[in-house]
Formats: C-alpha cells, structure tokens, sequence
C-alpha cells in the first residue's frame, strides 16, 4: 500500500495576497508549498516517494551544500528506495548555458529535480527542470538571495547574464537550524537582496510611467506586511539570531513570490541588480572574482539611490537632450569594456536603442510625476548604515573593486 501524498501550506494565501491588485491583469496564483521543521529531510524524501514511486529524480548539490544538508537528505532518499540520480558540482559552480546543458543530461529522463543550495544550485535546479517540463524542488541553505520562490533564473549566455523565465518549484523543504546558521557573509548578502525592493519597485514605476503602464502595487504590498521582520533587525541577523534570520528567510521567500506574480523580476530586482550582473560579467576580463550577487546588489542600492537622489535636484529645464550622441557614444565603449562578449553585449543594447531615443520627450513630459517618485526613496547613508550593521563592510577594498571598475559600473 503507497504512503499518503501529504499537502503542505502555500507560503502565501492566493486569496488573500491577489486582493492586493491595483492593475487589470490577472496574476498567476501562487501554488508553492514550504514545510519547515527539524526533519524536514525525512518528510522530503517520503513525500519523493509518495509521490513519484519509483521514478528517477535527479538531486542536485555542491560539496558545501553537500555537507550541511545534501548528505543527509541523500541518505534519507536512498532509505525510502528512491529511484535516486545524485549530480555533484564543483565549488562555487557559475550558472553558464554549458552547466544547463550538463544538468540536462539528466534531466531528459528524470520525473523530479532536487536542488540543495542556495543561488546557482537553484537557478541550475530549477531552469533545467523548465525547459524539460518537469517538477522541481529545492531545499535551501541560506537565507542569501530571493531566488528561490521566484518565476526566473539568472543564465550567463554568450558571456551576457540574462534572467530567463523558469517555473518556480512546487514544494520548498526549509531545516531551520541549517538556515539559521548559514555563514555571515551568506544571511549578509540575503538582507542586501531583499531590501533591493525599494529601489527596484521604484524603478519599476518609472518605467511603467514612462513606457509599459503595467505597474501593480500588489508586490510591494505583499513586501511590506513583512518588512519589519528583517528591516529593523540588522544587528540580530549579524549575530545569527534565530527570529531575526527566519524572518529575513521569510521574506526572501515572499519577495520571490511577488516576482512571480508579476511575471518579471521588476518588482525586486532593478538597476541595483544590473550593478552586480555587471561586475560578474566583467569578471573574465578583469580576472576580479565576484563577491557574492546579494552583496554586490547592496553596492548597487547606494549607487541606484544616489543616482536617484541626484535626480531630485535636478529642475526640467536641466534636462539635456542627449539621448542620440548619448546612445552612440555608450555604443562606441562596448569593444574595449567587453572584449570577447562585445558583440553579444552590443546587439542587447541595441535592443534598448528605440526605447532610450525616447527619454529626450518623455523626461520632460513626466518630470513631475517622476519627482514624485523620486523623493519616495531613501538616501544613500541610509542603507549603507543599515547594511554596516549586519557587520558587513562596505568599501571598495572589501569588494576587492578598483575605483575605475566601480565608475564604470555607475556608467
């Protein structure tokens, strides 16, 4: 007799979260279920096999992730007779489109994927398991990114990181003690990248006012009836504080969902973002090895937010019309930035050209409205003292980020 298929809670209310619409389009329920708790490996793995019998499913991990959760829930597959493909990265693994093609390997003839990790293992995971129609899973090491929940996955193609639509995964299993005491740097990073909604939710009503008009306020809604479980407490998830870090986890989780239900990344993940996607794809030519994404998206909030404070002082008639010789003059740098992926670089940012010829009219017709935006985001100092007080230094040295490659990234 096969065991009963238990049904875990969704992370969010569909009726509940969907009430929150300011737009007319209709949003995709969100249907990812979390069961959180000490034997979350145990209940995983007899849910594995109640589910999918004796069909193979594919465990994805690295050594790191292998050692602090992999090993256990591997053991644990294996007792409940699994049908059981298990795939080792190497350290710190980089998602590449030739990654995507090892994981696929597997794929083709798997029923399930596992990922044990946090941001590329999952971004792997999960883009792999999309392309071949095929469930997902994932447990999490560290509260580090808002990747988990979401509807994309960030793939370096041709040298270009591009965030790609990717289902999200059905069923997240959660070991609070593994979350909780994940590495600084990692709880560092993730509080870096949940707090990018601020910024990038501004981003994206910039761009709807300007040129889409689907701005909906449901995401930002979402993020802020949990916000004060990480904002206020910087220090405590420093420390490791068991409240603290769920509720940073909890958060990363929700704002992924909001992702999701937006059908883009717009709603967390702005022009900070584009700041750390930059530095890693720099990465080949300069030789400097990237600091982890949700860091480096925190030097990009305070290079986002001076950039926006800079714009409030700005007056309309300050507005160059520049948009031609500025859009010929960027493409003329592209050769002797990007080396080997200029070519691949140039065509992405021809794409862009039709829309940036028509800042010299829509600034001006918009300026108003975009000031009311732009006195909406906070300065600076403010999250470069929020982010010091998790203990994480904030220098181009800690970075390891010469002033000519941190220029350039503003740019």
């Amino acid at each position: 007799m096969s065991a009963a298929i238990r049904n875990h809670p969704r992370i969010v209310d569909p009726e509940i979260c969907l009430a929150g619409c300011t737009c007319d389009s209709e949003h995709p329920a969100p249907q990812v279920t979390i069961y959180s708790g000490r034997d979350a490996c145990q209940v995983l793995a007899e849910d594995c096999r109640a589910i999918y019998g004796d069909r193979p499913v594919l465990l994805l991990f690295d050594p790191e992730t292998y050692a602090v959760a992999g090993a256990d829930l591997q053991q644990r597959l294996q007792a409940e007779n699994v049908n059981l493909i298990s795939h080792q990265f190497d350290s710190n693994p980089v998602a590449t489109a030739a990654l995507i093609e090892t994981v696929r390997a597997h794929t083709k003839d798997v029923a399930l994927v596992i990922s044990v990790g946090s941001g590329t293992i999952n971004d792997l995971g999960k883009y792999s398991a999309s392309e071949d129609h095929i469930d997902f899973w994932c447990l999490p090491t560290a509260p580090s990114m808002n990747g988990y929940t979401s509807g994309i996955a960030a793939i370096k193609v041709k040298g270009v990181k591009r965030t790609l639509p990717a289902t999200p995964p059905k069923r997240i299993y959660s070991l609070p003690a593994v979350i909780q005491q994940a590495p600084l740097k990692l709880r560092q990073a993730g509080f870096c990248d949940v707090l990018a909604k601020v910024v990038s939710d501004i981003d994206w009503q910039c761009e709807s006012l300007l040129f889409s008009g689907g701005y909906c306020g449901l995401p930002a809604a979402m993020m802020a009836e949990v916000e004060y479980s990480y904002s206020e407490h910087p220090e405590e998830i420093g420390k490791g504080d068991e409240s603290a870090v769920m509720g940073l986890f909890h958060g990363l989780l929700i704002s992924g969902v909001a992702m999701s239900l937006a059908g883009s990344s717009a709603p967390a993940s702005g022009g900070e973002h584009l700041v750390s996607h930059f530095w890693d794809m720099r990465e080949p030519i300069t030789g400097r090895e990237p600091e982890l994404h949700g860091l480096q998206v925190g030097v990009g909030i305070i290079l986002s937010t001076a950039c926006y404070q800079r714009l409030r002082q700005l007056n309309r008639d300050d507005l160059p019309r520049q948009a031609e010789p500025l859009f010929t003059e960027t493409a003329a740098r592209i050769p002797a930035i990007w080396g080997p992926y200029a070519d691949e670089v140039a065509k992405q940012f021809d794409n862009k050209r039709d829309a940036l010829l028509q800042f010299d009219t829509l600034l001006p017709q918009k300026w108003d409205e975009l000031q009311t935006l732009f006195q909406q985001v906070q300065s600076p100092e403010y999250f470069a003292d929020l982010f010091a007080r998790t203990g994480a230094p904030f220098n181009l040295e800690a970075f390891r980020l010469s002033k000519n490659e941190f220029m350039l990234a503003a740019l």
